[in-house]
């Protein structure tokens, strides 16, 4: 299959150092089910948020939103799954201040477009398409971001676009060089995207003039974290990357053991991150050392972005390939017992959501859709849809 090769030559050129073909392996796997193989189920990063007790999650041939601490169905966009519409995989995006009670901002995979969904009174009202845009020229992967009015998300077909949220006319675009996956990221008036393009951009927010560019080793699919007046993000060349948001200038950068993909979290100036060759981190911005004497591996692949307990003394893991969660101690850098492993449990390539009580997790080629976890226990409290299902 010529896509097959195309992407396996594409990756190849991405990724260097160590452990290829064990690496490259399960990526090619999620893009070839995700974008060329008909006939069969497609898969590949799916994004929720939690909003009080609703979750919003892309759950492939729909956007549904559920309650959050049952997993009862309220609606899903479209109504009747329509195989020209999905699936969905950019999480989706609430405005809150955005009409009577708020708009949800969807964008599709197959179909190329942006959806700006008219939430009701209830959360368990089925919502009015308000507007939609189809100017983009390829899929969206990554999720988008709401800031002054405008939603601005990155498209396959290199560009950013900045969407007026009460028509879904556009405000600007922006060009790179290859495809966004990553969520823009807006400080004050600046917005920050990584490209594949192997880029990281700053841009006016009301305009999309370009502001600075600085270009790294590697592809970067992940999204900068903002931490003071530096961005931190890693790419496809295990390059961690520290970086004066004003200037553009690398301030310091760090050599992980392998590839960058997921987006990391920080705390109390803290940031957590993982290689995907499942090592997982913790350094001190302020110094920029390493708090634990050595990185925790987890014995499987990290994809997607981990999470934190209230407290920020657990961070919360995801192995992809094994579909296990595994939960670090933040202050000793020591692997904690949490929960019983699931029979059967998939695969976890998305990134863990929390709304402090439960851990929510979207996992790929099993039945379950949306899981929720016990943060305390590991106890799993509901699967939708049930396993009798």
């Amino acid at each position: 299959m010529s896509i097959w090769r195309r992407m396996t030559n594409r990756l190849s050129s991405l990724l260097r150092g160590r452990h290829l073909v064990r690496i490259l392996a399960p990526v090619v796997v999620l893009l070839l089910v995700a974008g060329c193989s008909r006939g069969l189920r497609q898969e590949s990063w799916p994004g929720m948020i939690a909003v009080g007790d609703t979750l919003y999650a892309a759950n492939l041939e729909q956007v549904q939103a559920l309650n959050a601490q049952t997993g009862k169905v309220y609606w899903g966009f479209p109504t009747t799954v329509d195989p020209k519409v999905g699936p969905f995989y950019s999480a989706p995006v609430l405005a809150p201040d955005v009409g009577a009670n708020g708009l949800l901002l969807i964008a599709g995979y197959t179909d190329h477009t942006v959806y700006a969904l008219s939430l009701g009174a209830s959360t368990t009202e089925v919502p009015d398409v308000l507007w939609q845009f189809s100017g983009a020229g390829s899929q969206y992967v990554g999720t988008g971001t709401v800031a002054s009015n405008l939603f601005i998300i990155g498209n396959g077909d290199g560009k950013v676009y900045a969407l007026h949220l009460e028509d879904g006319t556009e405000a600007w675009t922006f060009s790179t060089g290859d495809r966004v996956w990553g969520t823009p990221v807006v400080i004050d008036n600046t917005v920050y995207v990584a490209s594949l393009d192997h880029h990281v951009y700053a841009l006016d927010l009301q305009t999309g003039a370009k502001q600075w560019e600085l270009k790294t080793t590697g592809s970067v699919a992940t999204t900068p974290v903002v931490v003071g007046g530096d961005l931190w993000f890693g790419d496809f060349s295990s390059t961690l990357y520290k970086v004066d948001r004003a200037t553009g200038e690398v301030v310091y950068t760090f050599k992980a053991d392998n590839w960058l993909w997921a987006t990391p979290i920080v705390r109390d100036n803290i940031l957590y991150f993982a290689d995907v060759g499942g090592s997982v981190y913790a350094l001190d911005t302020a110094t920029d050392s390493l708090v634990w004497s050595a990185p925790v591996s987890i014995g499987d692949s990290v994809h997607g972005r981990p999470a934190l307990n209230p407290d920020g003394s657990l961070l919360f893991v995801a192995g992809y390939e094994k579909g296990q969660i595994h939960v670090i101690d933040t202050a000793t850098g020591t692997l904690q017992s949490w929960g019983k492993p699931i029979e059967n449990p998939g695969r976890l390539p998305g990134d863990l959501v929390t709304d402090g009580q439960l851990l929510y997790t979207q996992p790929i080629l099993v039945a379950a859709r949306v899981q929720a976890f016990d943060m305390a226990t590991g106890d799993l409290v509901w699967s939708t849809p049930e396993p009798s299902q």
